[in-house]
């Protein structure tokens, strides 16, 4: 990233703060660590000083740019901009896509940062009215979890479609979003990851093969029961899972 030269132009506070986040996520991303203040000072055009009349501490700075990342806002945006007239699997393609882009990046900041988990939610509501993130401080306690803020515009893109989905939208949102952190996390695919094309047909068709007759086959127990079942016939990932041998039962994220 070239760096910017001359005297910093003049901003409001919020805007300055904005400016800065937004340049120490931009070198975390790139350089997979946590930036110094002279590496985003030289990276923003200003004096390491004005970062700290911004910010009384940098990891006052890392908080608030860890915060906007994760800001619902700007994803809601995109969601919102899926064309609503396109086929049903288009739609969800589009959505899966973006949701899929969200994580992936997230994914990588997390690393960059060596954070966990991500912060406690905030109240974003001034966020999705203005489109951008919007500090709140102190954060508040009773807001709306932020994974909510994707369910409406996905809502929105199955109207028309609304009986041909056999489930809430919630519980489709739900499904949909656990598929898709999962097909998009390095560590828990071995680096396969899932397209959203993919995703999508897993969602809407399964992987079962249609009979050609229409009928139902007959569904299988959630879970089997291994002590009425002879000992070649039992699958290892539908037992219970102290009783699996420990090289076989997978670690996950």
């Amino acid at each position: 990233m070239a760096a910017r030269s001359g005297r910093a132009a003049p901003m409001t506070p919020d805007d300055r703060r904005d400016a800065l986040a937004a340049v120490y996520l931009e070198l975390a991303r790139k350089h997979g660590r946590v930036p110094t203040t002279s590496e985003i000072a030289r990276a923003a055009g200003v004096a390491e000083g004005t970062i700290y009349r911004a910010y009384p501490t940098k990891e006052a700075l890392a908080s608030d740019a860890v915060r906007a990342a994760f800001c619902p806002a700007p994803v809601r945006i995109e969601f919102m901009k899926i064309d609503p007239d396109q086929p049903l699997r288009d739609r969800l393609v589009d959505y899966t896509r973006i949701l899929q882009q969200r994580f992936t990046s997230l994914f990588v900041l997390m690393g960059a940062l060596g954070l966990t988990q991500p912060p406690a939610d905030g109240d974003h509501t001034e966020c999705i009215a203005s489109g951008r993130h919007r500090r709140s401080d102190p954060p508040s306690v009773a807001c709306v979890p932020v994974h909510e803020q994707a369910v409406e515009p996905l809502r929105r893109l199955l109207v028309p479609d609304t009986d041909e989905i056999t489930i809430p939208v919630g519980d489709l949102f739900q499904r949909l979003r656990l598929l898709t952190f999962s097909a998009s996390h390095p560590g828990i695919t071995d680096g396969r990851l899932l397209t959203a094309e993919e995703i999508v047909d897993t969602i809407l068709d399964g992987v079962r093969r249609r009979r050609e007759t229409g009928t139902e086959p007959s569904r299988r127990p959630d879970r089997l029961e291994p002590d009425r079942l002879e000992p070649d016939r039992l699958e290892p990932d539908r037992l219970e899972p102290d009783r699996l041998e420990p090289d076989r039962v997978e670690q996950t994220v």
